[in-house]
């Protein structure tokens, strides 16, 4: 609001300037000053990585009067403020936040000398307050997430080497254990053990259990019928938390869900148990959710980061298919890298599923934990779908956290070449778009690190935290550009709002994969003319090609279906420009966001 009136302000000021006699005489500072005072907003409400945003934006763009002097002293207020937010955060224990601020101070090069922390210290000293107060799980994945050991003593090495084993990852055991051997130091036999444990599936299954969900009664023609969600899930945690899906339990965190929810767990062991569970956090994008449950289980899964699966990996599902406990079944990983996600990317796998199976642990021989079941095809058997671990432990803290995981991006839709990524669209209001990137623009690197696929991207991102300032290298023509950015939270469906407000010619790119030029707007329909296809695109698939000429007929936004169709009257040059009509589809929920 605060910009809005300083806007409508200047225009006044203009207008009645234009109706005085004699020279006109306008306030060049006017919109500068507007956005000194914007930038010093950012620093008071303690966002001052978006003030360095737009302090090095304005340092990019020769278009802009304000001083040097005044550029100056912004940046050095944005970073004292950026300091005493690090050192408060630290003070209260908020480390996520603490982290956001040290990794926009190092990437901004602001350390002050003789700075005392980095980012190793950091996590540790985030590890051994999670260790100390008893969260020993989120002590691990944390110290887990540290690159760089060497500061890191012997003892200590020990100390989470226990942990690993008391979890059941062997995976981190044999990583502590390799680090020792690179000092010259091993663990004790007992640990070793630990490093090469192979537990078989079968004495998985008391760390298993069935998720219930009661919704009550629903109607059916007249006739109430039990509604009844099943599922599975998994003990990941000593102190009884478990792991399923969001889609199982969404009725107990829907806001728009107002029916009867009430959630229980089933042990293996006891089915005719019924333990009362609440769900802690989630996210839905992943479409996973934490749940806690006051029961000790007998058996815990280790979540560990394996990338190197292959197709042709024998794994083994457990879950509870129609309600049926204690159901282990095999398969192969039939692939690997699906994009079947907004976020990451998902197995496929050839081990039978049927409902009641999501949210089950997927494990391979040596018994590691690879995966959470999620979906299946129901019209083709054995085509179904797991979520890696890998990703599931970029996030895990986040989860132990109520409510909603809150992920970072930065507003972009991108199409994958071979060699580059492309940007389609900018989501207005996005860092991205404040920043200044356009379509067209090519993105390089993120945070320093050079990106090749939406993976690369969105594997750097789900590392870092909302307000966290990045330099983004993208090539615009034949020049190479580093902005700042100061990521941002990421909607769950990126285009859903864009949907109400921006020009549907916008759009075309991140829905249906084809750019298009209007020609003509007409009271019935809109004429355009195709000028791009993108390869693997809606359109593409449609076989629209470049220069075809078409008149949209219809455009239908179903938010409860949470589909968009466009009608298009279309003269494809391929089918020798005969004039027919067509229909395309697409999800809200696209895989091409960052």
């Amino acid at each position: 609001m605060k910009r809005l009136a300083g806007a409508v302000l200047a225009l006044m000021l203009f207008f009645s300037s234009c109706e005085t006699e004699g020279p006109i005489v306008v306030e060049t500072k006017t919109l500068d000053e507007m956005t000194y005072r914007e930038i010093n907003r950012y620093i008071e409400e303690d966002s001052p990585t978006k003030a360095y945003q737009w302090i090095y934006g304005l340092r990019a763009r020769s278009s802009s009067t304000l001083s040097a002097e005044d550029l100056d002293s912004l940046e050095k207020s944005a970073g004292e403020k950026l300091l005493g937010l690090f050192r408060k955060a630290m003070e209260e224990k908020n480390y996520s936040r603490a982290e956001a601020w040290l990794l926009s101070m190092q990437n901004l090069s602001s350390l002050p000398a003789g700075f005392e922390w980095d980012l190793t210290k950091l996590l540790f000293r985030r590890a051994e307050d999670y260790r100390t107060s008893g969260n020993e799980v989120l002590a691990l994945y944390t110290f887990l997430q540290i690159e760089d050991y060497a500061d890191i003593s012997g003892e200590d090495l020990n100390v989470y080497a226990d942990i690993s084993a008391h979890v059941n990852n062997s995976s981190a055991v044999r990583r502590i254990a390799e680090i020792l051997e690179e000092r010259g130091l091993s663990l004790p036999g007992e640990k070793k053990a630990a490093a090469s444990k192979i537990t078989p599936p079968a004495d998985m299954l008391a760390g298993s259990v069935t998720i219930w969900v009661n919704r009550g009664i629903r109607l059916e023609r007249g006739v109430g019928l039990p509604d009844r969600v099943i599922g599975s899930g998994f003990f990941i945690d000593p102190r009884g938390y478990l792991l399923t899906n969001y889609h199982v339990i969404a009725s107990e965190v829907d806001p728009k869900y107002e029916g009867y929810s009430r959630l229980y767990v089933r042990p293996s062991d006891h089915p005719e148990d019924r333990v009362p569970a609440k769900v802690v956090g989630y996210s839905r994008i992943f479409d996973l959710a934490l749940l806690k449950a006051e029961m000790t289980p007998e058996f815990v899964f280790g979540v560990t980061d394996i990338e190197e699966l292959k197709a042709g990996t024998r794994i083994f599902a457990i879950g509870s298919p129609g309600g049926l406990d204690k159901t282990i079944t095999a398969g192969i990983i039939s692939a690997t890298s699906r994009r079947f996600l907004q976020m990451g990317d998902a197995m496929q796998m050839d081990a039978p599923v049927n409902p009641g199976n999501s949210g089950g642990p997927l494990v391979d021989e040596t018994g590691r934990l690879v995966g959470v079941v999620f979906a299946g095809i129901e019209q083709f058997e054995g085509v179904n779908f797991a979520i890696p671990g890998y990703w599931l432990l970029k996030f895990l803290p986040s989860l132990y956290t109520e409510g909603e995981v809150v992920h970072s991006w930065i507003g972009l839709s991108i199409f994958e070449t071979k060699k580059e990524l492309e940007v389609l669209y900018c989501v207005p209001g996005s860092p991205g778009r404040e920043a200044g990137i356009v379509p067209g623009d090519r993105v390089l690197r993120i945070g320093g690190m050079p990106v090749a696929s939406i993976r690369d991207a969105q594997d750097i991102l789900l590392s870092l935290e909302p307000q966290t300032l990045i330099p983004v290298t993208i090539q615009r023509g034949g020049q190479t550009l580093t902005l700042y950015i100061a990521l941002g939270v990421r909607p769950f469906s990126p285009i859903e709002a864009p949907l109400s407000f921006d020009a549907k010619e916008n759009l075309f790119p991140p829905l249906f994969g084809f750019s298009a030029r209007r020609i003509s707007a007409g009271f019935f329909s809109t004429d355009y003319t195709v000028e791009r296809v993108y390869p693997g695109s809606v359109a593409d698939e449609t076989s629209i090609s470049e220069n075809d000429p078409f008149s949209l007929l219809g455009w239908t936004v179903d938010t409860n279906r949470r589909i968009v169709l466009m009608q298009l009257a279309i003269k494809k040059r391929k089918a020798g420009f005969l004039e027919g009509g067509i229909q395309l589809g697409t999800y809200f929920e696209q895989n091409n966001f960052i």
